[in-house]
This record gives C-alpha cells, sequence and structure tokens, in this order.
C-alpha cells in the first residue's frame, strides 16, 4: 500500500514553526526531523527554451519502491512523467516513464543524476530529456514556499562564523520587526543523505544519522521557521506574483548566503512569475569569510577578515569593494542567469552598492519581462 510522504511522516511538514523557546533545543529537534526527510526531485538543467518540470505529487513510499509524479511542460505541448525508484535484494534501480509510454531506465549508482536515454528519440529530441537531472533526497529540507512580501532570511547563525559575536544584536533586531517574515537557515553538512542507506530505507530498517552540533549566540527565538540549510543549499517553491523582497543577514556572504541568493532566483527562473524580485545585503548584519566559491574571487584580504569580518568593515577597502563588486556582479549578469536564456524576455538587473552601481538588460529566449534587484544596506 501506498502511504502519502505527509502520512507516512506525520510530524513533517514542508518547513517547522518552531516554539519560542531554548534555540539549541529547537534546533536539535529541526535537525532530528529533517534527518527522516525523502523525496524526489527533477528538473532541467539548462532552459535554453521554455520547458518546466513541476512535481503533481508528494513523493510516495511502498513496500521496496518510492514514486512520484510530474508534469513536464514546452511551450507548446505538456506531458506527463512518473518516477520510480525500486530496491530489490539491495540493488537500487529507476523508472522513468513519459507520456504513460516512453521509458527511461537505469542502475541509480548516485543520488544527483542526467537521466539515461528515453527509448523514443523522437520525443526525447522534442522535450529535451537528456537535459533532464533528478536527485534521490534524503534528509534534506522540503522547499519552503515564497508568496508577495517582506522576507528576512538569517543565514547560519552559528559561532564558527560569527567567531567575533558580531550579530545578535542586529539579527534579533530583525526577528522582532513585524514588517518581515523572518526565517533561519541552519548549517550541516554537505550531502548529509549519502549516509542513508536507500535499501534499509525501502525495506523499513531505520537509520540515524550523526548529530549535528552547530554553536549559536542566539537563545530565545520567536516563532519562526527553522531550515535545515547546508553551504546555503534549501529549495524554494516560488509562488510570488506581484513583489518579494528579502534581507539576508548571517553569514557567509561570499558562500551560504551566495548559495542561498542563487536557491531563490533559480525558483524564480523555474516558474511564470512576472513577480519584481529585490535582494537586500544588510552589510552591518552580515559577515564573510576569506575565500568564497574557489574560481570566481569573491574573496577578501585575509589580514582583513582576522580583523574584522563583517561585510561593512571588510567592503571599507575602495580597492577590495570594487574588486569584489565587480565579480560578485559579473557572475549573476554573465553566468548565472544565461543558464536559464529559454525562461525569460529580459531582465532589468540593477546592482548597487557604495562605489559601484551597475544596472543591465540582460536579453533572453523567452516571454518573461522581469526586474531583479541585489542591493547593498549600509
Amino acid at each position: 500500500m501506498k502511504l502519502p510522504i505527509f502520512i507516512f511522516l506525520s510530524i513533517l511538514t514542508i518547513f517547522w514553526e518552531v516554539q519560542a523557546g531554548d534555540f539549541s533545543s529547537l534546533m536539535k529537534e529541526n535537525y532530528l526531523l529533517t534527518d527522516k526527510n525523502f523525496d524526489i526531485d527533477c528538473r532541467y538543467a539548462f532552459n535554453k527554451t521554455f520547458k518546466l518540470l513541476t512535481p503533481i505529487s508528494e513523493t510516495v513510499k511502498g513496500n521496496t519502491f518510492i514514486q512520484r509524479d510530474f508534469k513536464l511542460e514546452t511551450d507548446s505541448k505538456t506531458t506527463s512523467m512518473s518516477f520510480v525508484l525500486n530496491s530489490v535484494a539491495g540493488k537500487n534501480s529507476y523508472t522513468i516513464v513519459f507520456d504513460q509510454k516512453h521509458r527511461s531506465e537505469s542502475k541509480l549508482t548516485k543520488r544527483e543524476f542526467y537521466i539515461s536515454p528515453v527509448n523514443d528519440a523522437d520525443f526525447a529530441r522534442e522535450f529535451e530529456t537528456s537535459q533532464i537531472v533528478c536527485n534521490v533526497n534524503f534528509a534534506y529540507a522540503y522547499p519552503f514556499t515564497l508568496k508577495d512580501g517582506e522576507y528576512h532570511i538569517n543565514v547560519h547563525p552559528h559561532k564558527i562564523y560569527d567567531w567575533q559575536s558580531l550579530l545578535k544584536t542586529q539579527i534579533e533586531n530583525y526577528f522582532s520587526n513585524d514588517s518581515y517574515r523572518s526565517l533561519i537557515l541552519l548549517e550541516t553538512g554537505n550531502y548529509r543523505g549519502n549516509l542513508v542507506n536507500i535499501s534499509d530505507f525501502l525495506n523499513d530498517i531505520d537509520y540515524r544519522l550523526p548529530q549535528v552540533d552547530y554553536a549559536s549566540d542566539l537563545d530565545q527565538i520567536p516563532e519562526i521557521p527553522l531550515i535545515v540549510s547546508p553551504a546555503g543549499h534549501n529549495r524554494y517553491n516560488f509562488q510570488v506574483s506581484k513583489e518579494l523582497t528579502i534581507t539576508f543577514t548571517g553569514g557567509n556572504h561570499n558562500y551560504c548566503i551566495w548559495n542561498n541568493t542563487r536557491e531563490v532566483l533559480e525558483s524564480f527562473m523555474r516558474s511564470k512569475s512576472n513577480a519584481k524580485v529585490t535582494i537586500y545585503y544588510d552589510s552591518n548584519s552580515i559577515i564573510a569569510q576569506a575565500k568564497g566559491i574557489e574560481g570566481f574571487r569573491f574573496n577578501f584580504p585575509r589580514r582583513e577578515i582576522n580583523q574584522s569580518n563583517l561585510l561593512k568593515n571588510l567592503l571599507a577597502n575602495s580597492k577590495t569593494a570594487l574588486n569584489y563588486h565587480s565579480n560578485y556582479h559579473r557572475y549573476f549578469k554573465d553566468i548565472f542567469f544565461r543558464e536559464f536564456s529559454g525562461m525569460f524576455k529580459s531582465i532589468r538587473l540593477s546592482y548597487q552598492a557604495v562605489g559601484f552601481n551597475q544596472t543591465n538588460i540582460i536579453q533572453g529566449q523567452g516571454n518573461r519581462e522581469l526586474e531583479i534587484g541585489l542591493i547593498y544596506l549600509e
């Protein structure tokens, strides 16, 4: 018998609304709950033409299998896609069926993969199935739904990052401001779900992952969602119709906050919304690390980091700030949005910071005309 995920995991929801109380206890409980999450997720890796892959069911668990159904859309057609993962004699394999007849099948050798070739070449070419990437997720937070309004996202309020205890007061001021809907993202190890044995899970053998412990200056917090977000990688459902603003606090700006910015904007790109999106970085409430993502040069001199890792202080050096903003801006303008060029006709990108202000029109091959701002607050 198939059990919907929300029944099988009755105590879990898309996110966990924490009760005001001791933060360390709430973190521990949230980690334990998230460790029991599971789902199948699929998407197009590159959107050079309009293509959407949307779940139309929860992931369900049966005896020795899990399954999820999706809707696949192009600019002219819509079809179905069903993903089933089976475990037989300790061996895992998947079967994907499009339009109830076209199949893709293979052994499961890793948790994230491009699907194997579909047995109908014409169908595969029409729907560009070679660009479909799927994930078999365990111990990973479910997507958080973003709607119209103003959000405050505090990223990784942990002592390992804020080692000088610079952010507590500013963050708590945001929590107490009712004009924002606040979220807290909790750090954990990347690919934690790989510690879950799929065969054991499908055969109802319980698993326990190593406990996670990240100390924090925060103690009492209001009733807001906690989301486990390894290196800022948690998912969002974009259900904004008019306008979304997000103010980021926490750390690190050149790694986890950068990743989470991409997760927000990716959910926007993989939607049909025409909303205006503005992301604020409060430089007096954000910290950074010496090196950002390798290859993009989101870096700061270590001698300056050792004095203060507060973003506002790091950007006080005009030469450092110009180099940093140039690279950060260039990534989104020249790399990120190009991956989704089939999902928009144009993007008006505004990047605003002290000493660095750029507005660009990025052209695509889709239909939406979008407006996105990346703005630094002093």
